[in-house]
């Protein structure tokens, strides 16, 4: 019995070890988009029922169940028109955003619901889209990045300004669409698509690097930064100007990342990236601009995403060493700050190392570092970070919008189901 039980043992040991090993701490050089080898991060950590889960996150956002719903039906008139992406906001009154619409459809075309995809995009383009010859030319052709609805339940933009993180989502779903449906059904995704990365291209950028808002010179928001999406872009335009566009915003956008984590680097206080930056990676320190949310120095909400970015351009552009130094670092950094917090976490929000007391991390910031993995070469901290998230239940009540939609883009990427989808006839 003694030797059965010794045996048992022991095999539980190494199973589980061969979970933890099988962790790959030696991310590639050569990107998925190239490869055809999509890692399944969760695989790797030894879980199971991992499609299943994907599909459950998928079923819970866009389904009828009013706890982690975020997918709404809009009517006129008691006339269905479209669907939209709640931003449940208990401080502000709800709202929808450019930034939930994209993203939504982005996880529509990554598990193949054309429906629920055609039904944001019919809203967006309807609701969200500045006409082509607004009175400011700045806003032409963009989407206002936030909406209400009125008492009577009319749509209306509260603010027609963009927040370009929208518009590159938008593109990046619709050539993914492209690839995946074809051109003929109620929308020509590549028209829509080649569209938005001109408005993207003659609105929204400085330099080759996009914005953070079009009336403000010289200032980005690091989040903003996915160079894996222009390499995309670039892979799937027609024209060869175009091409060499999208692969030079894609080199600007790898530089400005590196230097903004060579910029915040500290041993162990720092290495978190920060809300806002100059176009050379520099943070931004303070208040420049009337009703800023935070100061450009701080690592919070938008700036959770910086990393996550980070882990996606290392898996399907390949990893380089300043992908693996700035996770590593980053991750470093909170792991160290939830052993010095006296409720054993790390928080949300930091300014330079000091913790802005805004409380403990919740799911998206978890999601988030968890889809940053895919650079970690630390198999400990893959441990930590992967299994705290994995742990969580999907978001419910007041903020499940922000929390929500970052957990599901997060399923999709440790799950191999984030994917490039590339036209075949360009």
């Amino acid at each position: 019995m003694k030797v059965f039980f010794k045996i048992t043992t022991l095999l539980l040991i190494l199973i589980s070890y061969q979970s933890f090993a099988a962790f790959n701490n030696n991310p590639s050089s050569v990107g998925a988009d190239s490869s055809g080898a999509y890692r399944n991060l969760a695989q790797e950590m030894g879980k199971t029922n991992i499609q299943q889960k994907v599909n459950s996150t998928f079923d819970n956002m866009f389904g009828y169940n009013n706890t982690q719903q975020l997918y709404y039906p809009y009517t006129e008139n008691g006339v269905y028109k479209a669907h939209y992406i709640k931003a449940i906001n208990p401080d502000e009154g709800d709202d929808i955003r450019t930034e939930g619409q994209s993203w939504g459809m982005t996880a529509a075309v990554m598990l193949n619901k054309q429906e629920e995809f055609d039904n944001l995009w019919r809203f967006a383009k309807a609701y969200q889209k500045n006409p082509d010859n607004h009175p400011d030319v700045k806003k032409q052709g963009v989407y206002a990045w936030k909406l209400k609805l009125n008492q009577n339940g009319f749509v209306y933009k509260v603010d027609e300004g963009p927040a370009p993180d929208g518009e590159e989502y938008f593109a990046f779903a619709l050539l993914n669409a492209s690839a995946r449906w074809g051109n003929s059904g109620e929308f020509n995704y590549y028209n829509d698509a080649i569209t938005m990365l001109n408005t993207i291209k003659n609105k929204l950028m400085e330099n080759q690097i996009i914005r953070f808002s079009p009336y403000i010179d010289n200032l980005t928001d690091p989040s903003y930064h996915i160079p894996a999406f222009y390499d995309y872009f670039s892979n799937n335009v027609t024209y060869q100007v175009d091409k060499t566009y999208w692969r030079q915003v894609a080199t600007k956008s790898r530089t400005l990342l590196k230097n903004h984590f060579t910029k915040v680097s500290g041993s162990p206080q720092w290495n978190l990236p920060t809300f806002l930056s100059r176009l050379d990676g520099s943070p931004v320190i303070g208040y420049i601009f009337n009703d800023q949310a935070n100061p450009g120095q701080w690592y919070e909400f938008d700036a959770w995403r910086v990393i996550m970015n980070v882990g996606l351009d290392a898996h399907l552009m390949g990893a380089q060493a300043w992908h693996k130094s700035a996770v590593n670092k980053a991750l470093g950094f909170l792991s160290y700050a939830k052993t010095n917090n006296s409720n054993n976490c790390y928080e949300q929000v930091y300014s330079y190392g000091g913790a802005q007391n805004k409380g403990c991390a919740g799911e998206g910031q978890k999601a988030a570092n968890a889809v940053a993995l895919l650079a970690s070469t630390n198999a400990g901290q893959a441990n930590e970070f992967f299994n705290e998230f994995w742990s969580l239940s999907q978001p419910t009540g007041d903020y499940r919008y922000y929390n929500g939609s970052l957990y599901m883009l997060a399923m999709l990427h440790v799950s191999g189901n984030f994917k490039f989808y590339n036209n075949t006839f360009n």
